[in-house]
C-alpha cells in the first residue's frame, strides 16, 4: 500500500498552478518599474464537491446497512471514484500560494513590458504587448490620475516548477534526478483605467502544463507491477490544460495600488494511473490579493517643467 500511495503521489504532480494575473492590459512605460507581492488560494472546487457528494452517498449507504442489519458493500465504481478524488486532492490540495513579482517597461508609448514572478514552488517569466489603446492619448496634458483609457494586450508566460519530494527524501527509497514541469500561459488582457485611481481588468487565459517524470521512477513502477500484481505503471509524461479567466480591480494612487482578483475555469487533467484513466481536474477557483508599488514617473523623464534656453532674440529664459 505504501508503494501504491507513493507512486500515485508522484504520478500526477502537474495539475495545480498559480493562476493569478495581478496586472492590467496597459504595459509599463520605458523606465518604469513595478514591484508587487500577493497571496492566492488554490481551490479545486470540482473535486471538493465530488468528495462531499460521495461522502454523503456512502454515509447514507452505511446507515441503511446498519438499520437493515446487512453488511455494508462499497460498489466498484464508487470505490474508483473515491480513489480518483483522493488522488486529485492529494496532488493539488486546497492551499495558499505566495508570490513576488517585478515588472519593467521596455518600449516607449507603453507598448511592451516584461516581468519575473517568484511563487511558492515556481519561477515565471512573462511579457505582454499592447494591441489596442483608446481614450486619452499618452501625450495628453492631463495628469496621469485624470486620464481615462481602454487597453487590450496579448501576453505570453513560461513557468518552471521547482520540485523536491520530502516523502522520498524521508523514506530514502529512490533518488529523483530528472523530474520537471513547465507551464506555458497565453492570456489576453483587457482593462479600463479611470485615471490612476481605479483600474478594472479581465484576462481570458489558456495554460498548458507538462510534467516529465524521472525515468528511474517509471522503471521502478513497472518493476512494482511484477511484485504487487497490480497495474501501477506510470506514464513518462503527464499533461494538463486550464481554460479560464481572471477578473479584478486595482485601487490606489500614483505609487501604490491594491489588487484583488478572482480566477475561475476548468482544469483538464486525465493521466492513466493504476491501470485506469483518472480525472484529476475539474472546476478550479483561485482568488488572490496583492499590493503593487511603482515609480509614477519613468526614470529618465523630466520631473519638472522644461526651461527654454536664452537666445540673442530672447535673453530671458522662458518657462512654459
Amino acid at each position: 500500500m505504501r508503494l501504491l500511495s507513493l507512486l500515485v503521489l508522484l504520478a500526477a504532480t502537474g495539475c495545480a498552478s498559480n493562476l493569478s494575473s495581478m496586472q492590467t492590459a496597459k504595459p509599463l512605460a520605458r523606465g518604469q518599474f513595478q514591484v508587487s507581492g500577493g497571496v492566492g488560494l488554490f481551490a479545486p472546487a470540482g473535486q471538493v464537491v465530488t468528495a462531499i457528494d460521495q461522502g454523503l452517498k456512502q454515509g447514507k449507504a452505511i446507515k441503511a446497512a446498519i438499520d437493515s442489519g446487512e453488511p455494508y458493500h462499497l460498489a466498484e465504481e464508487d470505490a474508483q471514484t473515491l480513489v480518483g478524488v483522493g488522488m486529485a486532492l492529494a496532488v493539488a490540495p486546497p492551499g495558499s500560494s505566495n508570490e513576488l513579482m517585478i515588472r519593467a517597461g521596455l518600449l516607449e508609448d507603453n507598448l511592451l513590458d516584461m516581468g519575473l514572478r517568484l511563487s511558492t514552488g515556481s519561477v515565471r517569466v512573462d511579457g505582454k504587448v499592447r494591441l489596442l489603446h483608446s481614450g486619452d492619448p499618452l501625450d495628453s496634458p492631463l495628469p496621469e490620475h485624470k486620464r481615462k483609457s481602454f487597453d487590450v494586450a496579448l501576453g505570453l508566460g513560461v513557468s518552471r516548477h521547482l520540485f523536491k519530494s520530502p516523502v522520498l527524501d524521508t523514506l530514502e527509497l529512490i533518488k529523483i534526478d530528472e523530474f520537471s514541469r513547465w507551464d506555458v500561459e497565453v492570456p489576453l488582457y483587457m482593462s479600463v483605467d479611470f485615471g490612476d485611481v481605479l483600474k478594472l481588468y479581465g484576462a481570458p487565459k489558456y495554460i498548458y502544463s507538462r510534467t516529465r517524470l524521472d525515468q528511474k521512477l517509471v522503471d521502478w513502477s513497472q518493476f512494482g507491477q511484477a511484485v504487487t500484481g497490480f497495474d501501477i505503471a506510470l506514464p513518462n509524461r503527464v499533461t494538463s490544460q486550464f481554460y479560464g479567466a481572471s477578473v479584478g480591480f486595482a485601487l490606489g494612487y500614483k505609487y501604490v495600488h491594491l489588487y484583488a482578483e478572482l480566477t475561475a475555469g476548468y482544469t483538464h487533467c486525465r493521466p492513466v494511473i493504476l491501470g485506469r484513466e483518472r480525472d484529476l481536474g475539474g472546476v478550479t477557483l483561485y482568488p488572490s490579493v496583492g499590493l503593487a508599488f511603482k515609480n509614477p514617473t519613468p526614470f529618465g523623464r523630466a520631473l519638472g517643467p522644461t526651461v527654454s534656453p536664452a537666445s540673442p532674440e530672447n535673453p530671458t529664459p522662458v518657462v512654459p
